[in-house]
């Protein structure tokens, strides 16, 4: 066997194939998670229960997410991306696509709804597997932005596409359309997804520890817990600020969802380009730090401003999607990196775990004043981490 020092590593054009149809997943995962956010009043009237019962279907998803993250991590260290994520994509596949067949009988669509809920963190906990597994170190921050991206994307799907779908055929239509994608993205993945290439790609790809030992010592890292709190922070706020979208800027005007679809494609924008270039100046914390510290002012003055200046307002919410959301890639590319030979599933569920409490805790009092104040303490602790060396097995 090779040296370390004289391992080559090879490049597949395959890993595009791959990283796509991993997003197609990722994209139904959300799509389900908040299909009825666009109908709410009609999907009440039709299962004939309360708003706060209709809540529950995505609220389902953040606390579900909790106690199946460690056990997930755990499948996917043992199984690998083909069939360890390969969980996560069944089950939204089959119960995606079984909540087309539940009528009006609202126990059986949260059954489904909660299957799906339990895939999540199978698919979630992934972006850096995908990266790491598939990816040039040139590339990882890049392919775990684009699988972020895709979050997103099924997010602008269900807010464009949900409505036009009723008025088709009412909600029977919209569930089947979304089963049926479902059920194609669990088929294409299972058939054409591999595990990992015939070489690696990078040096991160190679020697790993036990996933039990490496969750013990992420946090003997004191970067890594740096990270959580930014985590915490950045993706609880984000998560509670689309859950809570219409209550937080309702009071500036009445298309709330406009604000809110500028916030998610500054965020796709974002994922994309400043992904790239942390790949190309080989660079993470410099990203983080300017992530947090320009959001903390444009959090205040997108609570302050709106009243008088909607305009204004919805340029914040773009340049503040834009410079928010690619903080998670690239977070999450900082991790795996920092905490190598532990699985990057570990500390990619670790992280989204905090970032799903985080939410729930943020959705008691959704304010953005005080999301600024949380930015602004996020900011301080970033500015105490160390970069990572990002190409450090680059010349070996």
């Amino acid at each position: 066997m090779e040296k370390t020092e004289h391992v080559s590593f090879v490049i597949f054009p395959y890993r595009w194939i791959v990283l796509l149809l991993f997003m197609f997943v990722a994209i139904l995962t959300q799509i389900i998670w908040i299909t009825f956010a666009p109908i709410m009043n009609e999907v009440t009237g039709y299962y004939n229960v309360s708003s706060d019962t209709i809540l529950l279907l995505a609220a389902s998803f953040m606390i579900i997410y909790i106690p199946v993250n460690f056990p997930a991590c755990w499948l996917i260290e043992k199984y690998g991306l083909k069939w360890g994520t390969g969980i996560g994509v069944i089950l939204t596949g089959i119960f995606g696509f079984l909540r087309a067949f539940t009528g009006p009988n609202f126990l059986f669509l949260l059954f489904c709804q909660i299957m799906v809920a339990i895939g999540q963190p199978f698919i979630l906990n992934s972006f850096t597997k995908v990266a790491v597994n598939w990816f040039p170190e040139e590339e990882k921050a890049t392919a775990t932005g684009l699988g972020t991206m895709a979050l997103f994307i099924g997010i602008i799907i269900v807010m464009i596409a949900t409505y036009p779908l009723y008025e088709v055929n009412g909600i029977e239509f919209v569930l089947l359309v979304y089963g049926l994608l479902s059920l194609i993205s669990m088929i294409l993945y299972l058939l054409f997804v591999k595990d990992k290439p015939s070489q690696p790609p990078n040096p991160y790809f190679r020697e790993k520890i036990l996933q039990t030992k490496g969750i013990r010592t992420l946090f003997k890292n004191r970067d890594f817990n740096f990270l959580v709190f930014l985590l915490f922070a950045g993706l609880g706020i984000f998560n509670a600020l689309l859950s809570a979208i219409d209550d937080i800027f309702s009071r500036f005007s009445p298309d709330t969802g406009i604000i809110g679809g500028l916030i998610i494609f500054g965020g796709i924008f974002g994922a994309v380009i400043l992904s790239s270039l942390s790949d190309k100046i080989g660079k993470r914390k410099i990203f983080l730090n300017v992530g947090l510290i320009v959001s903390t002012p444009l959090a205040f003055l997108l609570g302050v401003t709106g009243a008088s200046d909607f305009i204004l307002t919805i340029l914040l919410a773009f340049l503040f999607g834009f410079i928010l959301v690619p903080a998670l890639p690239v977070g999450l590319t900082y991790a795996a990196e920092i905490t190598h030979p532990i699985p990057e599933e570990s500390s990619n569920g670790v992280l989204m775990m905090f970032g799903q409490i985080g939410g729930i805790i943020f959705l008691i009092v959704p304010d953005m004043i005080l999301f600024a104040g949380v930015f602004g303490i996020a900011a301080i602790v970033s500015l105490l981490m160390k970069d990572s060396d990002a190409y450090k097995g680059k010349n070996q």
